[in-house]
């Protein structure tokens, strides 16, 4: 149990910096080897909902923060380039948590299940 805390403690603390170093563009390799092995080791321990969750939340804090702050920006100067670069980011981010979600719901024992037992 305490394993599992660590590693999603580790996951939380790995999403912010990787969500900076994306949006700075020069960090989109490094962000998406840390994603890949995060994802791998998650899998290995049977923790891949957890692990996604942990990295995704903080990711998407980051990238939600930014964006947010940048909309004003953009209502007053639409650029097609921008707009298209921050939608990919919150797209990317809202995948990484609903996807979290989606296996974390998806491997719950159905109520049937449970009484059955």
């Amino acid at each position: 149990m305490a394993r599992r805390v660590l590693w999603v403690l580790l996951c939380l603390i790995a999403g912010g910096p990787c969500a900076f170093l994306t949006l700075e563009f020069i960090g989109v390799p490094i962000a998406a080897l840390v994603l890949a092995s995060l994802v791998f080791i998650g899998r290995r321990n049977n923790s891949l909902a957890e692990t996604l969750l942990g990295f995704g939340l903080t990711y998407a804090i980051e990238v939600f923060r930014v964006a947010a702050f940048d909309l004003g920006w953009l209502a007053q100067r639409p650029d097609p380039g921008v707009i298209a670069y921050f939608g990919a980011h919150v797209a990317v981010a809202a995948a990484i948590v609903l996807s979290g979600f989606w296996i974390l719901l998806r491997s719950r024992p159905k109520a049937s299940e449970v009484g059955a037992k």
